[in-house]
């Protein structure tokens, strides 16, 4: 089943929440220290068990994600990061990476995706046909690559190609650090990545003034009072890493969500005009004007419904728990899945047609329905 569940998460979770109900386990490889128990807790109650903020000491993402993340990442990062009592340290690099997040900084990068795209789509011929999943995954990688450590133009397709081979070694089951496998690939492509980051964080020191990116802004950091630089910034190994996990965490999702949003808007042509009635609408591109775009913001909100990015997400257990009477014992796995809460016929009507509409008329989504960025007390800083 743990094969299954890897080639085709998504068939493996309809089945078994069909035949099992709201829990079940299984064995699974995600541990260096060989197979655990898998425990997924299915629908809202679920999905609340895992992210719920009072619940947060019983997980730890650490133990969720070590053996895919770190051999590639590093340990030093806002993904890996777990808070203690003792030791707040994911709060700590959160209010460290918050700064990089600012809405005032909203319009200044809105601009710069404005820029990148247009620039793309000066390659496209009237009547010619494009493949519109790569080119939205080559605009998307892009402007993720610009945006956070302001990757040149004439360097994205290299890293677009070493990018791929991280992530192929990031998702395979098999460790082998032998030349030909895939981890060993995703490993000299980490370096590649890595030593990239370096360069512009050096050049951006020489040049004294970092850029308006979100690495020039960590570089930039400022105390409380905005005023003045202050010591207490990321080394650069933390920088490094941080980029690096951002840049597969906005990419991959982005790209996703955005090819999501194109497939369920290929068969509703009527949608796809009311969205595009809207964008042309604007009298600006910035922020505050975009949030009057009330059929993008369901399309996207109804994509991220049916198709969300992540299809299950993992946590390591760290005490005895109990979940709809199933003992879960310290040491075990669990994963909350926003594919198959996101289709239930209870939460939503016809939950297997693409229907942005539902989200049109002001009604409130069901606590922990919609959750492809995650929820509770660590949704997605991006």
């Amino acid at each position: 089943m743990a094969l299954r569940l890897l080639r085709d998460p998504r068939v493996v979770l309809t089945e078994n929440a069909r035949k099992y109900g709201p829990v079940w386990q299984m064995q699974a490889m995600l541990d260096t220290r060989g197979p655990r128990p898998l425990v997924m807790l299915m629908g809202p109650r679920g999905n609340e068990r895992v992210l719920s903020p009072k619940y947060k000491e019983d997980f730890s993402w650490y133990e969720g994600y070590q053996f895919t993340m770190e051999p590639l990442f590093g340990r030093d990062i806002l993904f890996l990061l777990d808070d203690t009592k003792e030791a707040p340290a994911h709060r700590m690099r959160h209010r460290t990476l918050i700064p990089a997040f600012h809405p005032r900084l909203d319009d200044q990068y809105i601009q710069a995706m404005r820029d990148i795209a247009l620039h793309h789509f000066a390659r496209f011929e009237d009547g010619a046909e494009v493949d519109l999943c790569w080119e939205v995954k080559r605009i998307t990688f892009h402007i993720v690559a610009r945006l956070l450590f302001g990757a040149a133009d004439e360097d994205m397709l290299m890293l677009t190609q070493v990018f791929e081979e991280l992530g192929l070694g990031l998702f395979t089951p098999i460790r082998v650090r032998l030349p030909g496998f895939r981890f060993h690939r995703g490993q000299k492509a980490h370096r590649r990545l890595s030593a990239y980051v370096r360069a512009r964080i050096l050049g951006y020191r020489q040049a004294g003034a970092p850029p308006a990116n979100m690495l020039g802004q960590l570089m930039r950091q400022r105390g409380e009072a905005g005023d003045a630089p202050t010591d207490d910034g990321l080394p650069d190994e933390a920088l490094v890493g941080e980029m690096l996990a951002f840049l597969f965490a906005g990419y991959d999702t982005t790209s996703s969500l955005l090819i999501s949003t194109f497939t369920g808007l290929a068969g509703r042509p009527d949608l796809y005009e009311a969205v595009r009635a809207e964008a042309r609408a604007l009298t600006a591109h910035g922020f505050a004007a975009m949030q009057e775009e009330r059929h993008l913001e369901a399309t996207l909100t109804e994509a991220e419904r049916m198709y969300p990015p992540l299809t299950f997400a993992l946590r390591g257990v760290l005490r005895d728990i109990e979940f709809e009477g199933f003992a879960i014992p310290a040491g075990s796995k669990v994963a909350y899945s926003a594919y198959h809460t996101g289709r239930m016929p209870e939460l939503f009507e016809r939950p297997d047609e693409f229907l942005p509409e539902r989200f049109l008329g002001g009604e409130k989504t069901p606590p922990y329905a919609i959750l492809g960025f995650g929820g509770g007390h660590r949704s997605c800083i991006g």
